[in-house]
């Protein structure tokens, strides 16, 4: 069945690397993440998968993270709010602002600084899950070999698409961008300008007041998450809001009707995998 996960519920976790240190001060919280013993800072209240994990960072001004680290999963960055700067091997540095997309590939060590004024905000996703701890960190000027590049993608690159059945029609109007695609079964609202991803697909949808996501199931597993405005959708023949930041995660097969009943812009981040597969155990 879909399910709710509310964002007031999502305790804030500080336990990532130096955290709690001035200059490395950041808070995490997850709505997707993986069973015990791998990254999931919210088990009671976050949607357990083996396929991915979902979160968020809070990197206050004047903050970055230590030095830098390496993950055996892809991780992408969506920024929110603020403004970021990455650093990879080579030591380029990477800026991106609201709604701009910073891709990781797995292995390419990174690391991220607050540059702005404004505490930075931005959505994590790993297409898999890892082991707590399982991220390996180094110094600044650590040497590294050939490894493989921080990828950009703005979002001032992407263009509109209308990709979703009568999505040009009055009363269910939306358009969507996409930053990840190439999964097979997902949206793919822009080919041509998105990062390729066998397993996950990231992008956003947009519905102005009054229009409304007719109900269809898809083959995928998708989370949507609310970053501006208020989504309203039926679970269990009840009327349900969802306002900022609040998840909802609807499994492959599953049909559900969204709706913006205004008066402001309902902006959804979603994210889709493979179906979860109950009875499967983690990765070894």
């Amino acid at each position: 069945m879909p399910s709710i996960v509310r964002f007031n519920d999502l305790e804030a976790s500080w336990n990532t690397r130096q955290a709690r240190q001035p200059g490395y001060m950041r808070w995490l919280v997850t709505w997707v993440g993986g069973p015990a013993e791998y990254i999931n800072t919210n088990p009671d209240d976050a949607i357990e998968s083996t396929q991915c994990a979902v979160g968020m960072m809070y990197l206050p001004r004047g903050q970055r993270q230590a030095g830098k680290h390496t993950h055996g999963v892809t991780e992408v960055y969506i920024v929110l709010r603020g403004q970021l700067e990455g650093f990879d091997a080579s030591g380029h540095p990477h800026r991106s602002g609201p709604m701009d997309c910073t891709y990781i590939p797995a292995g390419c060590p990174h690391g991220v600084r607050n540059c702005g004024l404004d505490d930075v905000v931005l959505i994590w996703v790993h297409d898999g899950i890892e082991r707590n701890d399982a991220a390996v960190y180094y110094a600044d000027d650590h040497p590294f070999g050939d490894v493989p590049p921080i990828k950009l993608v703005r979002f001032a690159d992407l263009e509109a698409a209308f990709p979703e059945p009568d999505a040009r029609e009055p009363g269910t109007m939306r358009w969507s961008v996409n930053w990840v695609g190439g999964f097979a079964g997902s949206v793919d609202p822009n080919p041509d300008s998105a990062v390729r991803n066998d397993k996950i697909s990231i992008g956003m949808t947009v519905l102005e007041p009054g229009n409304s996501i007719p109900r269809a199931a898809r083959r995928v597993t998708r989370l949507y998450l609310v970053v501006e405005g208020q989504l309203i959708t039926k679970l269990e023949n009840t009327n349900t809001c969802l306002g900022y930041l609040d998840g909802l995660h609807v499994p492959a097969g599953e049909a559900v009707a969204l709706r913006n009943n205004g008066p402001s812009l309902l902006r959804l981040l979603w994210v889709d995998c493979q179906p979860i597969q109950s009875g499967i155990s983690a990765p070894n």
